[in-house]
């Protein structure tokens, strides 16, 4: 039998009476409202949960110090589970301004550590590694990049479209992956965004390969990635070797396409978030799979629960040109899933490479107003992965069934105005 969008949300006509307020189009930014950040979790505060929660998990939960930011922050992670137990992987943050994952996160651990029955199911069998805030000197300040403003203002690069070097653009600086930060005086200024710095093999990205005789600049060495937050996730990676990596953001708003099956997500509403896999064509077809797999788990939870629409993150524009997921290597779904493809080579036994992008709706069009519904949306689909990877039912997936089930949403310019104002 062939279930529908309606017979899947039977459930959710069964929640609590109030529950329904916690709906896609709604609660809604005014236009005299400002957006506030005091919701959610300071540094400071971040790392007084995490030392509560090892310190009464009775030894389940321990941190270890993946790193340190460029300002001389701790980049912790979080292990819970059996060391023999294989690893996945959480991370969250990586852009400063994006933190309903890392309140997700701490949910989800505290879950994790409290003993009873999930617990149980999920850490009899997995290893969970969370890396819950990977950009804390952006957390400090909003901002979206890493807020180290020595790195290069630029990025363009000497690559060709069929990846050849072009000689005639050597040594020009260029290459590198920032984002802006507004001062409060209007200036703006550039650091390194975190997510483009995962390099398989950073010697081979375009920041190098373009700026041979800049080498011994820190940002052109071949031999030292210049995003220490990056080198944190890469080393914890690298340790852990985990069968799947979730990276969870923030996106822009964006609504459910009108052709799109009704049976999947109901037109016009908006997107509460979306999900990617590897998109760089070098990925292996095994951990492509995986990774669709992981994305059909979390797509059927959102569709249980009611008070979600989760769309892949192609989106298509207001234009109608679609926006695809970028291949770039240095993207952590990229990345880590080349890492994974490598090790599938060499004869290292699956399911490994599993990585999964997800992009939960942001500040801009919801706010702190629906911080607790978002927060939740992300536990949930995360809940239903480890449970999923557990019982060993992920792998039962079919993943062709993301081209039904994960269909584009549609970008807009501006936040959707709140539908219950006349």
């Amino acid at each position: 039998m062939r279930l529908t969008f309606a017979s899947l949300l039977l459930g959710a006509s069964l929640l609590p009476l109030g529950a329904t307020a916690a709906q896609p189009n709604g609660p809604w930014i005014n236009e005299q409202q400002q957006v506030s950040l005091e919701g959610f979790m300071s540094n400071a505060q971040l790392y007084d949960q995490l030392a509560g929660l090892a310190r009464r998990s009775g030894g389940s939960l321990t941190l270890e110090q993946a790193g340190s930011s460029g300002e001389g922050r701790p980049i912790w992670l979080a292990r819970l589970g059996q060391t023999g137990n294989p690893a996945v992987m959480i991370i969250t943050q990586q852009h400063g301004n994006e933190p309903h994952g890392t309140e997700a996160a701490l949910d989800l651990m505290r879950k994790l550590a409290a003993g009873g029955a999930f617990s149980r199911q999920v850490l009899d069998h997995l290893q969970v590694i969370f890396i819950p805030r990977v950009n804390p000197d952006g957390t400090a300040r909003a901002s979206r990049g890493n807020m180290d403003f020595s790195a290069p203002q630029t990025s363009a690069t000497c690559l060709r479209d069929d990846g050849s070097v072009d000689p005639q653009r050597l040594d020009q600086g260029l290459g590198a992956n920032v984002t802006a930060y507004t001062a409060e005086n209007g200036e703006r200024r550039w650091s390194y965004d975190i997510n483009r710095y995962h390099w398989p093999d950073w010697s081979q990205s375009p920041q190098i390969l373009c700026n041979p005789g800049l080498a011994d600049q820190r940002h052109f060495d071949p031999g030292l990635n210049p995003v220490p937050e990056a080198v944190a996730v890469r080393n914890a990676y690298d340790k852990y070797q985990p069968m799947w990596l979730v990276d969870v953001h923030n996106q822009n708003p964006a609504v459910v396409l009108d052709e799109a099956d009704p049976e999947a997500n109901r037109p016009g509403r908006q997107v509460t978030g979306s999900i990617v896999w590897p998109t760089n064509a070098a990925v292996a077809p095994a951990a492509v799979a995986l990774s669709k797999q992981m994305a059909l788990v979390m797509k059927k939870r959102s569709m249980q629960l009611g008070n979600m629409e989760i769309t892949n993150y192609y989106y298509e524009r207001p234009d109608g040109s679609i926006r695809r997921g970028g291949g770039d290597p240095g993207i952590a779904r990229n990345a880590y899933a080349l890492l994974a493809s490598e090790r599938l080579a060499s004869g290292a036994e699956g399911p490994l490479g599993g990585n999964i992008l997800m992009e939960i709706t942001g500040l801009n069009s919801r706010g702190q107003k629906s911080k607790g519904m978002l927060r939740n949306n992300v536990r949930e689909m995360l809940e239903a992965l480890l449970v999923a990877t557990a019982d060993g039912s992920l792998l039962t997936q079919d993943p062709a069934e993301t081209d039904r089930l994960l269909p584009p949403g549609q970008e807009v310019d501006e936040p959707l105005d709140n539908p219950h104002e006349e």
